[in-house]
């Protein structure tokens, strides 16, 4: 017997539909944009909200909460109708929820959207056979009109965007002649913005908040799915411009715009920097995914204006191999990248990403753009591993090479593609790994790049490949991978390091992390009181209130340092103001 696909309550015309939608997040810090925009979009456009008659709730989790309690609170939210948003680090958890909801409340309508099931819906029905429908592609509209559907107690069938699962043939995939395509939004202006004082529903002082100022790219790399959709859309300018102004006056601290590439148009984007430059309250963070190899004189002269911790860039290099720059469809800009990435002022963050597994990429081709990457020194170089999207230009090159395996399950992450073996991604996720925990980290910083500083012939890729066994031995372990205290990898390093120059490198990164409780035994002080006592005289920090010698002391440190070519040197810390921009305030002494 097949169960409804409409669920309302008997006393339709005079009780509120009550509509759930849920979004569950990699990490507690992220938020979902996507159902702010589709509960936004239909409290404007659909007349059952405005009229009270459907009520539309958002609720947030993430992929560390059990499933357990994900299906608690949804079913004590007691709704009619409840809608996922659907990703690669979701899709696994939000299918064990569906599940036990439908034992629980067997005429619960079920419905899923976002890129996991919008381009495998066939799949989707099979692997989550508890869902009745499927919202595909963008969801704006066909919500408005599934929830219109929801209140006249309509079968949701001949709604474009939407795929009901067939309902005489409980458990069988849908026909696709069922479904009717719905175009894009033509006027994003329509939708309206989701983080109105009367739409706020978290606190964004602890969370990250995601903009849109713009849907679609006008680049074709096979590895990501906005290259299926083509041409860019705008929200008006002046329209981005009084959303920014919100986030800055209600002093939101970190906004990421999504925008999948953020500097298309020279006047629009240098408007938004410069908008936030005029405005900036001194908490705000803006994040930027941009095409470095775009900017122009007039982007550097905004760029060496902006206040320090205003913005933060995201650049994408991937590769700088030709061969593989052309099979994926990126432009090929490396020397370009090189001199435009150079020009950032350093004060601004940058964060540059690789991926590993691309066609015609082997490990000495990687090396040699881990290496271009490196000697960028941006604040952070991530090095990421194929994904192979269904619905992407990728997943239809890698579906022709038997030598291209993937997980079976979210990610899809590459295991070998044919120029990488999975023993050579293994080396990949080696040299990953010391990289995230001892310099995107910050633990370490610049002991790493002095060991790879001239004089040094050390590649910095064989560096990584070094310390990757260099930590399997030292520890009895031998497992790279298990999370370690900053003082184990300290003096994992120290080991390293033992009778060279660079272990004062080490010894500065030490203090950098805060004030010490105890001096570790690889540590050697040549410390000074009569000289740390004169360098927090000579700044004034004994004066005035709270500038107690004990207070004072409490919060720096001082030693001498024997840097190679530089002689003796004295720095004094200090461990107090942002750190969320800076270990510690360092000054020469």
């Amino acid at each position: 017997m097949s169960r409804p696909v409409v669920s309302r309550p008997a006393c339709a015309n005079i009780c509120t539909v009550k509509v759930l939608l849920v979004g569950i997040n990699a990490k507690f810090i992220q938020t979902n944009l996507a159902i702010r925009l589709l509960r936004a979009y239909a409290d404007f456009h659909s007349p059952a909200v405005r009229e009270g008659r459907t009520l539309i709730r958002i609720a947030e989790w993430n992929i560390n909460n059990t499933v357990g309690s994900i299906v608690r609170g949804i079913v004590e939210s007691e709704p009619d109708a409840v809608f996922f948003s659907t990703y690669l680090w979701n899709r696994e958890i939000t299918f064990k929820v569906i599940a036990d909801l439908r034992l629980l409340l067997p005429g619960l309508l079920i419905g899923l959207g976002g890129p996991e099931v919008s381009w495998s819906p066939d799949r989707t029905f099979v692997d989550c056979p508890c869902a009745d429908l499927l919202v595909i592609g963008e969801g704006e509209e066909s919500f408005a009109d599934l929830i219109s559907a929801l209140d006249s107690g309509a079968l949701p069938n001949g709604i474009p965007g939407i795929l009901v699962r067939k309902q005489d043939k409980p458990g069988s995939t849908p026909a696709k002649s069922r479904f009717l395509p719905r175009p894009p939004i033509s006027d994003l202006d329509a939708i309206p913005f989701p983080y109105a004082p009367e739409m706020m529903d978290f606190d964004p002082e602890n969370r990250i908040v995601y903009y849109e100022s713009s849907r679609g790219c006008p680049f074709s790399c096979a590895y990501c799915l906005s290259s299926v959709d083509k041409g860019v859309r705008l929200y008006p300018l002046d329209r981005v411009l009084a959303e920014v102004a919100t986030f800055l006056d209600r002093g939101f601290p970190l906004v990421k715009f999504v925008d999948r590439t953020f500097n298309l148009d020279p006047a629009r984007y240098l408007a938004i920097w410069r908008f936030i430059r005029d405005r900036y309250n001194g908490k705000s963070l803006f994040h930027f995914e941009i095409a470095a190899e775009y900017l122009d004189e007039e982007a550097f002269s905004v760029l060496n204006t902006m206040p320090e911790g205003s913005i933060q860039l995201e650049i994408g290099i991937q590769s700088i191999n030709p061969e593989t720059l052309l099979q994926v469809g990126r432009p090929a800009h490396p020397g370009i990248l090189a001199e435009k990435i150079g020009r950032i002022p350093r004060s601004i963050h940058t964060h540059v990403d690789l991926i590993a597994g691309l066609p015609a990429d082997d490990i000495q081709s990687f090396s040699r753009s881990f290496d271009f990457a490196f000697a960028l020194k941006a604040d952070m170089l991530q090095l990421g591993f194929l994904k192979v999207l269904e619905g992407s230009p990728m997943h239809t090159i890698a579906s022709q090479s038997p030598e291209y395996r993937w997980t079976a399950v979210p990610p899809y992450e590459v295991l070998s593609s044919p120029c990488l073996s999975y023993r050579d991604l293994l080396v990949l996720k080696d040299v990953e790994q010391v990289l995230e925990a001892w310099y995107n980290s910050g633990l370490a910083r610049n002991t790493i790049e002095a060991l790879v500083a001239p004089p040094s012939v050390v590649r910095p890729f064989d560096l990584f490949l070094q310390l990757a066994g260099f930590v399997r031995n030292y520890y009895p372990d031998g497992d790279l991978f298990l999370p370690r205290r900053p003082s184990d990898s300290f003096a994992c390093l120290a080991a390293f390091l033992s009778g060279r120059p660079e272990l004062e490198r080490l010894r500065f990164d030490f203090l950098l992390q805060g004030k010490p409780g105890a001096f570790p035994s690889w540590y050697e002080r040549h410390y000074s009181k009569d000289l740390h006592d004169r360098a927090l005289m000579e700044r004034g920090l004994f004066d005035g209130p709270g500038g107690s010698r004990r207070t004072m002391y409490s919060l720096s440190e001082y030693d001498e340092f024997s840097f190679p070519g530089e002689g003796p040197v004295r720095f004094l810390f200090l461990y107090q103001g942002d750190l969320r921009k800076k270990k510690a305030q360092v000054f020469r002494v």
